[in-house]
This record gives C-alpha cells, structure tokens and sequence, in this order.
C-alpha cells in the first residue's frame, strides 16, 4: 500500500512555474534585439574589386613597361649593332684601299644613311640609295618600314662654316704631341687658344711642356709635382709621352673649353645653345657665329708608319752595303720604273761612301743638293758636297724614288717605325704650316690641289714636286717630315633606325696592322646626342 504524503492535499491546483520578467517601466516601449544587416557585403565586395582592380593595373603597367623596355633594350642592341656594323665595313674597305684618301676621307655616297637592314628592300633597292636623303625617299606621313642604317661622321676642318664630312680621319693628318718640338706646339696652340679668348696661351703651353718634359723644373707659368701635388686629390705630373689627348685635362689651365672650345656636342658644327653666349649651356661660347673647335681636332698622340713601300716590302735602306742595295735595286724595280743610268748613279754613291745618314730621305737623290762635308767620314771618302750634283733622275722617276728608297737609320728585327710625320692628303692647313719648310703658300696650293688630282698621282710624297707646286729645295726640306699613308684612324659611327627615335653613337681609334684592325681606343658617346644633322638637306656637305 501507498502512503500519501502529509504534505499533499489533492484540493490544490498545481501552481504554474513563475517566469522571471524583468520590470519595464511604464512608457518605455520595448526595443526587439538587433539583427544583422545583409547589406554591408556590397560595400565590403566592391572595396576588394577595387583593390584587385588597382593591383591588376599596376601589374598590366608593370609588364607594358617592362616589355616597352625589353622592346627599347632590344632597340639599342641594334643600333649598336648597327653602328659596329659601319666599322666592320669601314675595316673591310681598309683592307682594300688604306693609303687612298678618296676612298674613306669624305665619302657621303658611302657613309651617309648606308642600309645594314631593312624588313622589306635590300640596299640595291633603298630608296635613300639615290640622293641619301630620307626627308626625300619618305612621306613623313606614312609609317616607315623597320629598317636599320649608319652613318660615319667627322668634323670638317677645311674652313668651311656649318659643313659636314661624312667619312672617317686618318691621324696622320693631325700633329703628334708626343713628338712635336715646342716650336711646333707653340704655332699650333697660340691661335687656337687666342681664338678661345684664352688670356694667358703662354702659360697653359709652358703647363703642357712642364708635363710632357722629363725634368722638375717648372717653366714661366708652367707646372710640375710641386704644384700637382696641391691638388684635391693630389697626383703626379706625367713626365713623359701622354696616352690620350684627353690626358691635358689633367694639366695646369686646361679643361674641355680648351680641348673642344665651344663644340660641346663634337660634332663639329655650330649648334643655337653654341651661339647664344650665356643663355643657355656652354655659357663661355662668344656668338660670333663661328665655331671654336678647341685643340682637339688638330692634334693626336697615336701616327706611326712602318718604312715600308705601298707593296708592304720594307723600302732600300741607302744606309746599307752597295751589293745589298744592287740586289735589292734589281728585285724590287721593274725596267721601265727605273733607267739604268738611274740605277748606276745610286750604286756608284755607294762605291763612293757617300753617307746617306745626312740627307733626311730620298729626295736627296733628285737634281742633286749641296751638303757639308760630314766629320764622322773617315780618311779616302769621298766627301759629301757635289756628288749629287749630276744626277740622271728624272721627275717620272721621282714617285718610284719616294716610295721605296729609304735613309733613316736600319733597325734590327724589321722595318723601322717612323712617328710625327704628316699627311699632305688629309691634313688641315694649321697642321700643314707645321711641317718644317712649309710656308702658308705652300699649304695653301697643296690643299687647292690635292682635291684635283687622281688617286694614283697622290700615291707617293713625290706629287706636289710632280705638280710643279713646290720648288726643290722647298720639296728636300718638307720631304722628310710628310707621308701620304695612314695606319691609324679616327672613327665615329651612328647607328639608328627609320622606324624607331633610338641610336647609339660610339668612336674608335683603329690601326691597321697588315689586314688586321686593333681597336686602340674606344668610347660611347651616345650621352652626347644625336647632334649630327644628318636628315637637315640644307646643310652643305663637304664631298671633296
């Protein structure tokens, strides 16, 4: 049995579960509880499309300017390859024709706008070919076709304002510095650095003496160690042959307003910013409306020549034992070159002891000229004086003389290297007075005339006696300080294109060993602008 509980009566209803309600009070209307809002994920989608959209254009721009500059890179790879294409050519035309002027000197049928390549024409069909203008051969208004062209440039120091040169400059044409005497230097520098209002010429030369001297003592405005050594940073002054032309920079007065007066771009012509005094960069120019070329296009540190004939065989040392120079007379000369009675002349000097060591070079031999007796002769020689004076070569045989007799004294292992001699083919009128024995008439009719005659008569240093510009004993004393070959070569090469704004512009100092080109020097000058004229057809083209 069930017991019941005393606490249980079944008279009372069960009472309902009490729930806690929290007191509102009165007037305050009850607020439900927040929920989410659905529309802050627009906001929040279009903030991330924005970013991925500003990400996805800085990547687009990153790789349009990363191929635009693979695309450029790619285009100044084949401007340089262009303009190097130029020198290849220029080597192989050496090879050829070295010592003939008329083939590289000025040559803008050659040098100007030649075709390396094109997508569409080869250089049989250019049409830049005819009149090497591309103003001419082009509508600007039509996209031009993906070509590739260089142009071989150089300063034109024939006196002629505003004109270019299209071609390449052998060195022999400048003065050597290295070797110069202070004469020389003196008559050089004095106009060019009067003309650079340069007010102290004297003491810039004297600087440049000092420096090139081997001794201490500084000239009269001059400079040596004591003053070198001063300097923030300090150095040495050199004491010896300078390497480059570039190395009067570190002398005493000197800077690029002297090396390249107020051709800053050198390109050898008179740019506006050149003209305008102080308006614009360089600030020194004087606007006169002539262009100062400075010092450097006169000068050079690099001639030397082998004393060797046009055939490349060492020329007949006069200097060595008759029956040597008989043997090599015979090899070396076919009849109708030389008479016999020309041949028995030279050989009988020999038999005679004539010393050949005072004469300067083979003009001597030519209608005969008077020379002191020489003290070194020993007893029974003939003296020197009057045994010339009979001789049987003729002014045909005169070239033939020049080319393969030699007087300089034999040197052991090869042939002898000669060193400052000018060349009357290429040399500017301020070089051509500094030969020794030249006078400013002499100059001046050799330069008239060399543009008239055919490559052959200018083959040999014989041509301005051939030419009746010279008298004889102005010939026997220019002869031994002038050449008409050239080794080594200045360079300047622009290559660009027809369809793109970009080019490289490099120089080069070559020499010429044999068929082999050694690059000497070598610089880009692309830093200083196109500055060439090259597509200006108002521009006088020097093609003499």
């Amino acid at each position: 049995m069930f017991r019941r509980r005393r606490d249980f009566d079944p008279r009372q209803r069960p009472r309902a579960r009490a729930t806690a309600v929290s007191a509102v009070p009165l007037g305050v209307v009850p607020v439900a509880p927040a929920r989410p809002r659905r529309g802050i994920v627009l906001p929040v989608v279009l903030v991330l499309i924005g970013l991925l959209a500003v990400t996805m254009a800085g990547f687009v721009f990153f790789v349009r300017a990363e191929t635009a500059g693979m695309i450029a890179h790619g285009d100044a790879q084949q401007a340089r390859l262009a303009a190097e294409s130029g020198l290849e050519e220029i080597v192989a035309m050496l090879r050829e024709d070295q010592h003939n002027a008329r083939q590289w000197f000025s040559r803008p049928d050659r040098f100007r706008h030649a075709l390396v390549w094109a997508a569409t024409y080869d250089r049989q069909d250019d049409p830049v070919a005819e009149s090497r203008s591309r103003t001419e051969a082009f509508d600007d208004g039509e996209p031009r076709v993906l070509a590739w062209r260089y142009s071989a440039v150089a300063p034109d120091t024939s006196g002629l304002e505003n004109t270019l040169r299209f071609g390449i400059t052998p060195e022999s044409g400048k003065l050597d510095i290295n070797l110069a005497t202070e004469a020389q230097i003196r008559q050089l520098f004095t106009p060019l650095l009067v003309g650079l209002q340069i007010e102290n010429p004297d003491e810039l030369i004297n600087a440049f003496l000092d420096w090139r001297d081997a001794d201490e003592e500084p000239r009269l405005g001059g400079a040596e160690n004591e003053y070198y050594n001063t300097l923030e940073p300090p150095y040495s002054a050199k004491n010896g042959p300078l390497d480059t032309i570039e190395e009067l920079l570190l002398v005493k007065g000197f800077s690029a307003a002297v090396l390249y007066g107020e051709d800053v771009n050198r390109n050898g012509y008179l740019d506006p910013n050149e003209d305008d005094t102080d308006e614009t960069f360089p600030y020194y120019d004087n606007g006169d409306s002539v262009l100062d070329r400075g010092i450097a296009p006169f000068i050079t540190v690099w001639p030397r020549e082998p004393d060797t004939a046009l055939d490349n065989k060492p020329r007949i040392n006069l200097n060595a034992d008759a029956g040597i120079i008989a043997a090599q007379i015979a090899d070396a000369f076919q009849e109708e070159e030389l008479t016999q009675a020309t041949i028995d002349f030279i050989v009988a000097l020999k038999q005679q002891n004539f010393d050949f060591s005072q004469v300067g070079s083979a003009a001597a031999l030519y209608a005969g000229v008077d020379l002191p007796e020489s003290g070194d002769q020993e007893e029974g020689d003939a003296p020197a004086s009057g045994l010339l004076a009979d001789s049987p070569i003729t002014l045909e045989e005169l070239p033939y003389i020049m080319d393969r007799f030699s007087t300089v004294a034999i040197a052991q292992g090869g042939p002898q290297l000669l060193a400052g001699r000018i060349n009357i083919n290429t040399a500017p009128f301020e070089v051509l007075t500094l030969v020794p024995g030249m006078t400013a008439e002499v100059a001046g009719a050799i330069i008239a005339t060399r543009s008239t005659l055919e490559a052959e008569d200018l083959a040999t240093t014989a041509w301005p006696m051939v030419a009746h510009i010279v008298d004889l004993a102005t010939f026997q004393q220019i002869a031994p300080a002038i050449t008409t070959k050239a080794y080594q070569f200045h360079i300047e090469v622009i290559g660009y294109a027809d369809h793109v704004q970009l080019f490289r512009r490099y120089e080069w100092i070559i020499e010429m060993v044999g068929p082999l080109a050694q690059i000497k020097y070598r610089r880009d000058l692309t830093r200083l602008g196109f500055a060439w004229p090259l597509d200006d057809d108002t521009v006088i083209v020097n093609d003499s």
